[in-house]
């Protein structure tokens, strides 16, 4: 395995571990602080569903899908022979979330959201935002290294 997958992974699940934690301590659930006026808010929420509030109730089927993924992300970095720091940092940032909200699901049952922007309709977690990140990341990736293989 790559350092730099090692440590992104370990430092998404780390951050987003600790910032559910700090939120849950100083935050009511379901009241809302705001932080920057009209704009960003932080608003804890229990969520058992999956990213953005979809799936509601659904938290052992997800759980079950989450370490699927997991499982995944290891196989994909295990078979692709892409050796970009950013590549190993993308899917270090997708394994790093889906383990924070694996945690989550497998201690609490729910997991807890609490990004809160005025302009996006869901309340989300640090462990969603690089989830995504790290998605779109890795399909730029794999998608310029098809074009260069294809090409040559």
């Amino acid at each position: 395995m790559n350092l730099y997958f090692i440590i992104s992974a370990i430092i998404i699940l780390v951050a987003d571990q600790v910032t559910k934690y700090i939120v849950i301590q100083k935050i009511p659930l379901n009241k809302s602080v705001e932080i920057i006026k009209g704009f960003f808010y932080i608003t804890p929420i229990n969520n058992t569903g999956a990213a953005f509030g979809m799936l509601q109730g659904y938290t052992k089927i997800l759980t079950v899908i989450s370490i699927i993924a997991i499982f995944l992300i290891i196989f994909l970095k295990a078979i692709l022979s892409v050796n970009s720091a950013f590549y190993n940092i993308s899917l270090g940032f997708i394994l790093g979330g889906a383990l924070g909200n694996l945690v989550d699901r497998y201690f609490a049952g729910e997991v807890t959201d609490f990004l809160n922007f005025s302009f996006f309709g869901a309340v989300f977690n640090v462990a969603d935002l690089f989830i995504n990140i790290g998605f779109c990341l890795t399909i730029i990736i794999i998608l310029k290294e098809y074009l260069k293989k294809k090409k040559a």
